[in-house]
């Protein structure tokens, strides 16, 4: 005589089926959640990587010129350091040409963070062609990394690391900061993450051009 499962067999069957299903969909999701925050987290590295090795780059070209009143007032270098200890900067450089895209040369260029409706820090950068002095004003501004909660700039005098330079009120050399040392950091608390780079600036103890 063939004995058939009892109703309860079958809902404990059923029950244990379902404990193993959920638990098997718990580690899967908790994978590819893991997958995704790591994949994030490696797009924003990239990208601030990339940032600040562009940003070394044009900090490594600037110059500084003396040669004519208006060149000496268009040819700055400002770093500032704001109450929010967020810092903003703006230089003059020699920009290398994209193939197919911009050509070289001459630029005043700006980076600063602005909040956005969200109450979200942004890294903007500002570049001008016309050498006008003025850090805030004309050319292009656009967002290049979002989500910053550090930008720190500091700059070497040859014996100190200061926060802020500025050209105009300089009259001995270095008009230019011996190097410069860029921070940025994005995230909060234990999930911030913080990518630091210096640069000398080969042009900082050379005469008027």
């Amino acid at each position: 005589m063939r004995r058939g499962f009892t109703l309860l067999e079958v809902l404990l069957a059923l029950a244990l089926l379902a404990l193993v299903l959920s638990l098997v969909q718990g580690a899967y999701s908790g994978a590819a959640r893991s997958r995704n925050l790591s994949n994030a987290q490696t797009r924003e590295v990239h990208a601030a990587a990339m940032v600040l090795d562009r940003l070394a780059t044009e900090l490594a070209a600037a110059f500084h010129t003396t040669t004519t009143p208006f060149r000496a007032q268009a040819t700055g270098f400002h770093v500032d350091r704001g109450p929010d200890g967020l810092s903003t900067l703006s230089f003059v450089t020699r920009l290398s040409p994209l193939p197919g895209s911009l050509p070289g040369g001459e630029a005043e260029v700006g980076y600063l963070v602005e909040r956005d409706r969200e109450g979200q820090l942004r890294l903007r950068r500002r570049e001008s062609r016309d050498l006008d002095g003025d850090p805030e004003e004309g050319g292009v501004s656009y967002e290049i990394l979002p989500g910053v909660s550090r930008f720190e700039v500091l700059c070497y005098d040859g014996t100190d690391w200061v926060d802020g330079w500025d050209t105009g009120r300089r009259d001995a050399e270095p008009l230019l900061p011996l190097a410069v040392s860029v921070e940025i950091a994005w995230g909060e608390g234990e999930e911030e993450r913080v990518l630091r780079t210096s640069t000398p600036v080969y042009r900082a103890r050379r005469g008027p051009s």
